[in-house]
């Protein structure tokens, strides 16, 4: 977990540095563009100064304009995730004490089993039989996961002391499926499900998540409703950012 989170420290520096290069580069002033339904006109603001109209002639320093506009968007972003990774990094335990805080866990749930009042999330349920070989990933919770973005997502869970079961069974459409993650708020009886695809990049992965998503549609499983869908390729990892903004969403729904 946290040489993943080193690695990408180190990715969003590297693309810190090449934004600001391309901002570096491009022409004084930030670029508008204005339409309406006859035409679309471009304009240059440089700093202090009333905009001017830039040509279309000018295409070249309107294409570096662009392209420094959306380098900056990009660096903003980049540098919020920078420091929440940072944040993480000085404040997340090292691995000795994730593995006591599992240990210690692990011994009052079954102090609770015992006085029958075992929560929710540590009741008995179906888990996913298929492929148990594959969880090789160990999170603090003392739960396997099957991938390393399944385990950031199931260790800030943890962190936040948010309910959930990984993997339980659900009968959906004439199916079972085995969702990644499930949330039950007691209050109002409803469920919550996060499936994350990690293998966008393979055909056959994507034609099998295409097919999992349709399940869902047609059953009334529904983003922004009650369900949460997340997606990755080696090239596009699940980042901190969106884990921890669909968990505030979750944290807001049980706790209401």
């Amino acid at each position: 977990m946290i040489n993943q989170l080193l690695k990408r420290k180190e990715y969003l520096c590297a693309q810190i540095e090449e934004c600001k290069r391309v901002v570096s580069a491009a022409p004084p002033g930030k670029f508008e563009i204005c339409s309406d339904r006859a035409s679309t006109r471009w304009y240059v603001k440089p700093d202090n100064e009333s905009r001017r109209y830039l040509p279309k002639k000018e295409i070249e320093t309107a294409r570096l304009l662009a392209e420094k506009r959306i380098a900056s968007f990009r660096l903003e972003k980049l540098k919020k995730e920078l420091r929440a990774t940072e944040l993480y990094l000085k404040h997340a335990p090292g691995e000795n004490i994730s593995a006591n805080i599992a240990k210690e866990q692990a011994r009052y749930a079954e102090l609770l089993i015992k006085n029958d009042r075992v929560p929710w999330h540590l009741q008995p349920f179906n888990q996913n039989p298929f492929f148990p070989e594959k969880r090789i990933h160990p999170s603090p919770s003392g739960h396997l996961l099957r991938s390393k973005a399944e385990c950031q997502i199931d260790t800030e869970l943890f962190y936040r002391n948010i309910p959930f079961r990984y993997e339980d069974e659900l009968y959906i459409g004439g199916e079972i499926i085995y969702p990644d993650f499930v949330f039950y708020n007691e209050a109002t009886g409803e469920y919550k499900y996060w499936e994350h695809f990690g293998r966008m990049a393979e055909p056959g992965y994507r034609a099998k998540t295409v097919r999992k998503t349709e399940l869902y549609f047609n059953n009334g499983y529904l983003p922004g409703k009650n369900i949460y869908f997340t997606y990755e390729t080696s090239d596009f990892p699940l980042t901190m950012t969106t884990i921890c903004n669909i968990v505030d969403q979750i944290e807001a729904w049980l706790y209401q």
